[in-house]
């Protein structure tokens, strides 16, 4: 019983590997050592020998994305929060937090009910080869100074307001920021039309499975 509660447990922390950012790191390793194999491959034995072996490379990987394909969404393990004296709402956006629409729709909540908030703000490295390097610094810097100041413009108009960057994409934030900050609601400001698309399956995920109204505001108007 034992042994299979580990295995869950196992699973489950893959699952959430491959739903992240984070896949994206070790896949462009493992191509880039393939190509070096194979140029390698190349040179000594010559061209018939360097295919083949790229081949040969490429089967795991081709494998391993079909069967990452083929695994049903892993269930989000977030909680929403229980009926208190404020209205959490969890903000997920960068760039968009100087939005006006985003503290329109705050004061709206703030002028029903009590309302907390917590902001958390995605930040990806600007180029693939930042990321391989790790080299983020001026991203999280700058998200967490917008961060910052979303907080003080908040509490200006009396909604108490705390968060962070947080150096993941959009989607793994709302779920990082979601069993940090059980909340009430949900609202995300998303880019341009791909970014939207790729959040609308999560968000409505997050309205079925978790039961919380999302609000989706486009942060390039």
């Amino acid at each position: 019983m034992a042994g299979n509660d580990v295995d869950s447990g196992l699973r489950a922390r893959v699952d959430r590997w491959l739903d992240s950012d984070l896949v994206g790191i070790p896949a462009t390793l493992y191509t880039f050592a393939v190509l070096a194999v194979s140029l390698a491959v190349f040179r000594i034995g010559g061209p018939v020998a360097g295919i083949v072996v790229a081949i040969a490379l490429w089967i795991p990987m081709v494998l391993f994305a079909i069967q990452g394909r083929g695994r049903a969404p892993a269930p989000l393990e977030v909680r929403a929060a229980r009926d208190g004296a404020r209205h959490r709402v969890l903000v997920i956006a960068n760039q968009g937090l100087e939005n006006p629409a985003l503290y329109e729709e705050l004061r709206t909540r703030a002028a029903r009910t009590a309302t907390e908030a917590m902001i958390v703000a995605p930040v990806i490295a600007s180029s693939p080869l930042r990321e391989l390097a790790d080299d983020v610094d001026p991203e999280l810097t700058a998200a967490g100074r917008r961060v910052e100041d979303a907080v003080g413009r908040l509490g200006a108009d009396g909604i108490p307001a705390h968060g962070h960057a947080d150096l993941a994409g959009p989607m793994e934030s709302l779920l990082d920021g979601l069993r940090e900050f059980p909340a009430n609601e949900v609202v995300v400001l998303t880019g341009g039309r791909a970014e939207r698309g790729e959040a609308a399956d999560l968000l409505e995920r997050v309205r079925v499975e978790a039961g919380l109204p999302v609000t989706s505001l486009d942060s390039s108007r």
